[in-house]
């Protein structure tokens, strides 16, 4: 399918600094100044940036600490009481945002992982990575990458590729990663697992293509350590109901399951009559910006309005 994340994709030879679908995603919260956001996964703070430059005032949530030390660093001195930042799982600002006593006009939740996060996560999200399996983007959680392979059996692995990574080989990789596990030379390091599910598709007689072999295999694993998909429904379900008439909400995913959840999510709520879409279809990014940005040409951004 062509709905496939591309922040793990390190062969583009494009700054992944940049955030994805930056003008699309001012349009369509109609951001005024004066008025409050939220950025529900602030990462670089890409589009935080873009909104408080807009003239809105932004609450910046992010689960990894280090993003928000990045942007009290950068962000902070520039705009002072227009940022308020916070450290949490999006998942539950629907119970945190009443706190901030303001009236939000609009919420952009980005899905995406930039490889540049993921450099300066330093948890074992790089191909070349020598460090441990890791994956947590917060410190906090409790299982890990190497958690997963060393416990999960062969069918559970193959599970959480095919539905989180969509990994055509899923069940020959976990396969060999039980095979490997049982002789005690079960990959340790994000290196050597790159590897390990390279020799896997060598051996398959798959040709090199311009994505990297572990690509699907290590955004799989992330979105399973993580919770990825059930902190993103959490997220969007919980800030619905704080949302005043006309207040929009702009998700933006680089995944094809995380894309159908909020679609079938939004049209819930439209039959329920709580709001309506903007736009049947989502917003898909130019081809401008494809060429400029090659990790966005997967980027799907719905649109809800509160009634």
């Amino acid at each position: 399918m062509a709905e496939k994340r591309e922040e793990e994709n390190k062969d583009d030879g494009k700054d992944s600094h940049f955030p994805v679908m930056t003008k699309e995603v001012l349009e369509v919260l109609n951001v005024h100044p004066g008025q409050w956001y939220v950025d529900a996964t602030l990462g670089q703070g890409g589009h935080a940036r873009a909104i408080l430059e807009a003239g809105g005032s932004v609450i910046a949530i992010d689960r990894d600490p280090k993003a928000i030390e990045k942007a009290r660093l950068e962000l902070l001195p520039i705009f002072g009481e227009r940022l308020r930042l916070t450290c949490m799982n999006h998942a539950g600002m629907g119970e945190f945002l009443p706190s901030m006593r303001v009236d939000i006009s609009g919420v952009v939740l980005d899905s995406g992982w930039s490889m540049a996060q993921a450099s300066e996560n330093g948890a074992g999200l790089s191909f070349d990575a020598e460090g441990p399996l890791d994956m947590r983007m917060d410190p906090t959680l409790e299982r890990t990458a190497m958690d997963i392979l060393e416990q999960q059996s062969a069918e559970e692995l193959a599970a959480i590729f095919s539905n989180f990574g969509e990994e055509p080989l899923a069940l020959p990789i976990s396969r060999a990663l039980v095979q490997s596990r049982s002789r005690g030379r079960l990959p340790r390091t994000p290196k050597e697992l790159a590897a390990f599910v390279s020799g896997v598709y060598y051996r398959k007689g798959y040709r090199r293509s311009r994505r990297h072999p572990a690509t699907r295999v290590f955004m799989a694993l992330r979105i399973e350590v993580n919770g990825e998909i059930d902190s993103l429904v959490r997220g969007v379900s919980g800030v619905r109901s704080i949302l005043g008439s006309g207040a929009r909400l702009a998700v933006l995913t680089f995944h094809s399951r995380e894309d159908r959840e909020i679609k079938h999510l939004f049209r819930e709520w439209v039959r329920e009559g709580w709001g309506r879409l903007l736009q049947s279809k989502p917003v898909l990014p130019g081809k401008a910006e494809i060429e400029h940005n090659p990790r966005s040409r997967s980027a799907k951004l719905r649109v809800y309005i509160a009634n």
